[in-house]
């Protein structure tokens, strides 16, 4: 077995863009990413079509796995021979305890490389207007966590307040807005200056980005009655009286207000095509994908006997490419083959490969596509026969079909076949699995949209929140298609939005409309 090896890379914060070129470089060759909480999402699609995630983010309270357990997972996946990617928000060495993960791997004798990443405690005061440094104003700058690193599960600051208070530069406090308060009386009490200069960034370097300048004594509470929770990077000194423009203010100087946030859920596959259409329209998308594909590792069937094969999902469609090259099958075999599509996406992903579809329902569901796709069969066979008047009809069968989709997929197919009679095949290409500690990372937080691409993937969220008696009264649901809608409404009286057509730019046409709505009525209401 070929020796593993180990990268700590830091992904930078805020924006996926503030990545440098050397972490990209090993996310697109690792065989595993471990990712943290704070990682910008849209950078895991950088990696292989087969690269296993793990999530193991931390948050206040909240820990998807412990820091001895993610030590052993490093050692444990680069022992088998892999190539593992620790992806960290900001800095590895940055309060990310990256030191302690190397230093696990190294002493497991694997190989192990950092790579720097652009620190959250420098990049998101710039992006809110603060040097951390200015000629006159802060000739240095102190760093400090507002969370003890000592100990798993110490909760509370460990900050020498009096040397902080005695600073003349800018402080920067990092993981703080839990003991925000705290952290303040500890500073007035050791002599800083009531008035000292603030600001809180909150989710800085994104669209989200939210801003908050006060004097030091005001700032807990004035972060309360506004809402400022984690993450947040606090900024005390006098650079924080600091607005210089840049490229998140418009030219009068003044903050854009934050974009609509749309959580995505599904599959990675679906989260990055939605999240790319979305983000096009200037909206902020906010990565809730959690379920993950397991293909068979049954061969695939002898088509000989078969018609039609029958997608219906881009996923499939990926699945079933992917198994035909790794069973060395010639596409060439399916020459004399008809293929059927639930959509357009799962029509390109085949268009992608030279494969065209020959029939895809005018309503991008499972119930239009077996009804629409059985009589279509049934057509070309009356068709046939009549063709042939001397063909013992009795004796020929109905065009078969083979089903090439997930295990979990609708009972509708199979249903209106059976009912019409049509000789069909179920083969299923992968299995739909819930990654737990993805959904319980996802199950917390409130965008004010949540879209579900399928039934499977709405009852999977539902259940998870019910399991762990959670109540989300803040986001509106957007569904793609009638049978999502239904499974959303098992769970909430909450009348979900539905695309008018069962797609990725249905679902983005959908929340534009909503959007453009709310905005007339907020204008409207103003007038």
């Amino acid at each position: 077995m070929r020796q593993g090896k180990v990268y700590l890379a830091g992904g930078g914060c805020g924006d996926a863009d503030l990545v440098t070129l050397k972490a990209l470089t090993v996310l697109q060759n690792c065989d595993t990413v471990v990712y943290d909480s704070l990682v910008s999402e849209a950078l895991l699609q950088w990696t292989k079509e087969d690269c296993e995630k793990i999530y193991v983010g931390k948050r206040c309270g909240s820990h998807a796995m412990k820091q001895t357990q993610i030590n052993a997972l490093l050692v444990k996946k680069a022992g088998e021979g892999k190539t593992v990617v620790r992806l960290k928000g900001g800095d590895p060495y940055v309060f990310g305890r990256g030191g302690e993960e190397f230093m696990a791997v190294q002493d497991a004798g694997i190989w192990c490389e950092e790579i720097p990443g652009i620190t959250s405690a420098i990049a998101v005061p710039a992006a809110a207007g603060i040097p951390v440094t200015h000629r006159g104003i802060s000739d240095s700058v102190t760093v400090v966590t507002g969370t003890a690193a000592d100990k798993e599960g110490h909760t509370g600051p460990a900050l020498d307040y009096h040397t902080l208070a005695r600073l003349e530069g800018t402080l920067i406090i990092l993981m703080g807005m839990h003991h925000l308060a705290e952290i303040v009386r500890g500073l007035l009490a050791a002599g800083k200056e009531p008035n000292t200069p603030c600001a809180i960034i909150m989710e800085g370097a994104t669209g989200r980005q939210k801003v908050l300048r006060s004097a030091l004594l005001e700032l807990p509470e004035r972060a309360a009655k506004q809402g400022f929770t984690s993450p947040a990077v606090i900024v005390i000194g006098a650079a924080a009286k600091l607005e210089l423009m840049n490229g998140l203010q418009e030219s009068n100087g003044r903050l854009s207000l934050p974009a609509v946030t749309v959580g995505v859920t599904g599959t990675r596959r679906f989260a990055d095509k939605l999240s790319s259409a979305l983000q096009a329209a200037g909206i902020c998308v906010q990565d809730m994908s959690f379920m993950d594909i397991r293909p068979t590792k049954n061969a695939l069937p002898d088509f000989t006997d078969f018609s039609w094969l029958v997608f219906t999902s881009p996923n499939g469609v990926s699945v079933f490419l992917d198994k035909m090259r790794k069973e060395r099958r010639d596409l060439r075999t399916l020459y004399d083959k008809k293929i059927a599509v639930i959509g357009p996406g799962t029509a390109m992903a085949l268009q992608e490969a030279g494969i065209y579809a020959d029939y895809m329902p005018k309503v991008y569901d499972a119930a239009h596509l077996a009804q629409g796709l059985a009589d279509k069969i049934l057509t070309g066979q009356m068709e046939e026969n009549a063709g042939n008047p001397d063909k013992d009809r009795k004796k020929q069968p109905l065009a078969s079909a083979v089903f090439l989709r997930a295990r979990q997929g609708s009972d509708i197919l199979p249903f209106v076949f059976q009912k019409k009679g049509i000789v069909y095949e179920e083969y299923a290409l992968y299995e739909l699995c819930v990654q737990e500690q993805k959904r319980d990372a996802v199950m917390i937080k409130e965008p004010e949209y949540i879209v579900f691409g399928s039934a499977m993937g709405a009852k999977a969220y539902f259940e998870g929140m019910r399991m762990r008696g959670l109540q989300n009264t803040k986001s509106r649901y957007v569904c793609m298609g009638e049978w999502c809608e239904r499974e959303v409404r098992n769970y909430t009286e909450r009348q979900p939005l539905v695309a008018e057509e069962s797609s990725v730019d249905g679902v983005a046409a959908c929340i534009g409309r909503e959007l453009r709505k709310e905005e007339k009525e907020c204008i409207d209401s103003e007038d």
